[in-house]
């Protein structure tokens, strides 16, 4: 996995969450989106005139979704004003986010030996989950192929409770060079996964 892998947490109960599971074009919009920006609940803020070339590619792309410029700019504006409710209803939920940057294999690794030190069962299938997610967002709507991947409120929980009990510094050595990179991407995914168990969250995952 020497891909970099993208992390966003979403509250099950909210309204954009329940609306992406019966909504195609906004399913879309997000799984499209979701490697721009910081988050797909910061993907506003970038600059307009990325905003507008990303966007008017997505739906070429998508043009059997969006038959028309008028539906493709309603629902644009569908997902703009979700994402803002979202945010004032969910205090912090845009920064409850994390990426591996190219280092999700050395992270795999570290994390495997340590649970198997731990002798947990399975620690190979348990990390990939962790890193991965136990299903697929959406898969009533999107192929796997379009679709991202999604960490549920019981894999939330238990990567949680994996990461109570383990510091970082003691799988990567040193902040200096590669280890400190990986060390650092390391404690913004335990930070993740705590933050987002605290309240109740699932977590989007991407690969880019």
């Amino acid at each position: 996995m020497g891909c970099s892998i993208l992390y966003s947490a979403i509250p099950p109960n909210s309204s954009l969450y329940l609306r992406l599971q019966s909504e195609k074009a906004l399913s879309i919009l997000v799984a499209s989106l979701f490697p721009y920006g910081c988050g797909i609940f910061r993907f506003f803020e970038i600059e307009p005139e990325e905003i507008d070339e990303i966007i008017e590619n997505v739906i070429e792309i998508h043009q059997e979704v969006f038959e028309s410029k008028l539906e493709a700019e309603r629902a644009i504006a569908e997902l703009r004003s979700q994402l803002t409710l979202t945010r004032q209803a969910f205090p912090g939920i845009e920064d409850r986010t994390a990426m591996l940057e190219k280092s999700s294999e050395e992270i795999e690794k570290r994390l495997t030996l340590e649970l198997s030190r731990r002798q947990v069962a399975n620690a190979d299938e348990i990390v990939q989950k962790l890193l991965l997610g136990d299903r697929t967002f959406a898969p009533n709507l999107l192929s796997v192929d379009e679709s991202l991947g999604l960490i549920s409120r019981e894999l939330v929980s238990q990567g949680a409770s994996i990461f109570r009990h383990i510091d970082p510094k003691t799988l990567f050595s040193t902040e200096e060079g590669r280890e400190g990179w990986c060390l650092n991407h390391l404690e913004d995914l335990k930070d993740l996964y705590l933050s987002a168990d605290e309240n109740n969250e699932v977590i989007l995952v991407g690969l880019e």
